[in-house]
């Protein structure tokens, strides 16, 4: 669907950490910048590209938790 909302079931406390953790990230790190301005160029609302963004960075930790290894960004 179109509008739909986002998911509010899970630990609101964790939410609110990875939305705000993705605002930082996306002033300081150049790949999810321009995720953001991508996200943004689509015509999506700050806050459902932060959201997107914050999707992102839970896929990154995942990620990183599970191969143990260092981030490197791809500057």
């Amino acid at each position: 669907s179109t509008y739909s909302h986002m998911e509010k079931r899970g630990s609101r406390y964790l939410r609110y950490a990875l939305f705000n953790a993705a605002k930082f990230v996306c002033n300081w790190d150049p790949s999810f910048a321009a995720y953001l301005e991508k996200k943004r160029a689509e015509g999506k609302h700050y806050n459902v590209a932060i959201s997107h963004a914050a999707k992102k960075l839970v896929r990154l930790i995942y990620a990183l938790v599970k191969s143990q290894s260092p981030y490197n960004p791809a500057a």
